[in-house]
């Protein structure tokens, strides 16, 4: 077949003024020409009138834009740069356009673009149609005006009127000193428990559930009449907190190092997500202090309390040492009570010391993961991870009289632990150190005692001044202060019961299972509970045998939401929020049961059917209106399609879950059945098997298990 005939097409009249500017400017077109094969008739070159027409409508008009009217076609002839009605150019009863070199050529040496100009013959109705609309638009536009300077006069009115009411309030303010009141606390207690961290990865909480109830069984056994509160450690309610002039601050996180060590930071929360406060962060929140005690019961927090101590002093651990999480329980149980005895804070500090001492017995010495690596530490031993060497030595130096604790090893002139020497030079980093290393640790000891923080070793070894670093948990508590610490903090405290000044009965879950997908239905409570319009949540358990997991997961999300919305300085605007658990058979008993004004309700219903589902979501969509709606759906009810009154959430990070770290959640699970029942399970199924099992998988197994066991029970009875 012969190759046709191309040019390069370029269609005018599409754009407003294209026609105008590609005349001054062609090349800038030149991107969105087409090519374009003619047709030959009669050995004539041009094109049909039809297949023009439909090329233009398909790749140059879009459908909306049609109206009812006619193209019309002009050519561009470069020899009289004219346009050239397409009526001239017309041949076979008007079916074809002959065209020639005229319309490409603008000159002999290379082929220009075929030049078509649009234009749109409009019928007549049509006209007085857009002509109608245009009138319409204009209509609409003048009034559309005229209320918006209409908006702007009131606007400023209300502006004016609302500036002058500040002034006055001002005024009255500076006459009568006035001054907003808050009630004075002796004690408030924030705890930072984010589900996820920053990269949606799940976040170990720290142990502030044992440390609140230490605190609250201790002081009640104290038969003090403290005023508390407690609350999340986020930015805004300490800065809150501060308004209440509360005499002791406990802050409860996780403190770490940033990754080149050079500054700190407190894990608070924020939405469920964690939020990094650095020194500088509290530095600016406790300006606002009156002279606050601040506990601050977080690892490596000693740097961030150097940097407040002008505005509180601070009791908190140093900035390369770890805390353990007994420790702090002990020391600041004790505390507490020293503190309400009457003593001052030094007396009552040196007390909680002796406590945790004589609590953690043996323990109260940490020779592993008390403290974070020093650089010099890294470079010789390559140390990231298991501090110190004695837990990967077997020697028998501790039953020696003259071992005092677990750091310290036999090396004298007679004997050296060859033990611990082969496991320090295992871990220098380069072969022909290993001599010189040896040789050093003889210098390195002492009366003959060796001690083997693999951080003041290393120190040593590069002639560096070794610090001294504190692994005795009960002397890690330090006072960071820049006044007096032999005062009282409590003078006169009335005898009688705990007063909590939120008037909350707190019983937040410590642990929370799938803490992935509980952010996911905690964002869409936030969204959801104080909309006009709700949807109701509606989550898959997957099968019958996960019901009553995932209810108690809905009940535990529940409850998180519950203690970060009912703001404690906020309470004339919600006084509780209520959690109900029902089976969708009982919905009728909510619908007629009376509400409170000032309380708001989470309905967890559970035990869904499909038919009576179905029957029931009028009910679902009344009782919506009342508080939120979590629905405990199976798979084949949450495939259901309906309308916009429903969210569905498919549970994942249960259901697949890859991470080793998150498998914990399944031995919460497994503890559901009881010690003596969860041991069975573990050996029955293999440890290393659970770690691998899904969610469902998991069940099933557990399912055969109880089978078996029951059949033994029934076949000992029989007998």
């Amino acid at each position: 077949m012969k190759t046709p005939f191309c040019v390069r097409l370029q269609i005018l009249g599409i754009q407003q003024n294209d026609e105008l500017e590609y005349f001054e400017n062609p090349e800038f077109f030149e991107d969105s020409q087409h090519i374009f094969p003619l047709n030959i008739y009669a050995q004539s070159y041009g094109i049909y009138v039809i297949r023009l027409d439909y090329y233009i409508k398909k790749n140059f008009i879009k459908e909306e834009k049609i109206v009812k009217g006619k193209l019309i076609f002009t050519f561009y002839n470069y020899i009289t740069q004219q346009f050239v009605d397409i009526y001239d150019l017309l041949c076979t009863d008007n079916n074809f356009i002959k065209l020639d070199g005229q319309f490409w050529f603008k000159d002999e040496n290379s082929i220009s673009p075929l030049i078509i100009r649009l234009k749109l013959q409009i019928y007549y109705q049509e006209y007085l149609k857009y002509q109608n609309l245009l009138e319409n638009i204009e209509l609409e536009k003048n009034n559309l005006q005229g209320n918006i300077e209409k908006a702007k006069t009131e606007l400023r009115i209300n502006n004016e009127n609302f500036v002058n009411f500040k002034m006055k309030v001002n005024q009255l303010k500076q006459f009568y000193q006035i001054q907003p009141q808050y009630p004075e606390i002796d004690i408030a207690i924030l705890y930072s428990h984010p589900l996820v961290n920053q990269n949606e990865k799940r976040v170990s909480p720290v142990q502030y559930y044992d440390d609140i109830q230490n605190f609250k069984q201790r002081i009640s056994a104290l038969n003090k009449k403290v005023t508390y509160l407690i609350t999340q450690a986020t930015k805004e309610n300490l800065r809150q907190v501060l308004k209440y002039n509360p005499k002791i601050i406990h802050i409860i996180a996780h403190g770490e190092n940033d990754t080149n060590k050079l500054n700190q930071y407190l894990q608070f929360e924020n939405n469920c997500t964690d939020d990094f406060v650095y020194r500088e962060d509290l530095q600016q929140i406790m300006k606002e202090s009156k002279k606050s005690l601040l506990f601050l019961a977080c690892c490596y927090a000693g740097e961030i309390a150097k940097n407040i101590q002008q505005y509180a002093t601070t009791i908190a651990v140093d900035k390369e040492l770890k805390m353990l999480d007994d420790a702090g329980i002990y020391y600041f149980s004790s505390l507490y009570e020293n503190l309400l005895s009457k003593k001052t804070l030094q007396t009552s500090h040196e007390q909680a010391k002796k406590n945790v001492e004589e609590q953690l017995g043996d323990k109260n010495f940490q020779c592993c993961h008390c403290h974070s690596h020093r650089e010099a530490c890294k470079e010789i031993f390559g140390k990231y991870n298991d501090l110190c060497f004695k837990h990967k030595s077997q020697c028998k130096c501790e039953e020696s009289d003259k071992i005092n604790d677990k750091l310290s090893h036999l090396w004298g002139p007679n004997y050296k632990c060859q033990d611990i020497c082969e496991v320090i030079l295992n871990q220098v980093q380069e072969q022909k150190n290993k001599e010189f290393v040896n040789i050093k640790l003889d210098e390195f000891a002492q009366d003959g005692i060796l001690r083997v923080c693999c951080c003041e070793l290393a120190e040593k070894l590069q002639d560096d001044v070794s610090t001294f670093i504190q692994h005795t948990e009960s002397e890690k508590f330090q006072i960071f202060s820049q006044n007096s610490t032999q005062s009282q903090i409590f003078n006169n405290v009335e005898k009688g019961n705990l007063v909590e000044i939120n008037q909350l009965s707190w019983e937040e879950q410590y642990l929370i299972a799938w803490k992935k997908d509980a952010k996911v239905i905690y964002n869409k409570l936030t969204e959801t509970f104080y909309s006009k319009k709700r949807q109701i949540l509606k989550i898959c358990a997957g099968t019958s045998k996960g019901e009553r997991f995932v209810i108690k997961f809905a009940h535990q999300v529940s409850k998180y939401f519950k203690f970060r919305k009912l703001k404690f300085y906020k309470r004339n605007e919600i006084e509780d929020i209520q959690i109900i658990e029902i089976p969708l058979d009982k919905i009728e008993q909510l619908l007629l049961k009376k509400y409170e004004t000032r309380i708001s309700y989470i309905f967890i219903i559970c035990q869904l059917q499909k038919d009576l589902f179905i029957k029931s979501i009028e009910q679902l969509l009344q009782l919506n209106q009342k508080g939120t709606i979590i629905l405990i759906s199976y798979q084949e009810l949450f495939e259901l399609d309906l309308d916009s009154n429903f969210y569905k959430i498919q549970l994942k990070d249960w259901v697949n879950n890859s991470d080793k770290k998150e498998k914990c959640d399944y031995y919460k699970i497994l503890n559901e059945y009881g010690d003596e029942l969860t041991q069975k399970i573990i050996e029955t199924v293999g440890e290393d098997k659970i770690k691998k099992l899904k969610f469902d998988q998991l069940l099933d197994q557990i399912e055969i298990i109880l089978k078996n066991q029951q059949e033994q029970i029934n076949q000992f009875v029989q007998n």
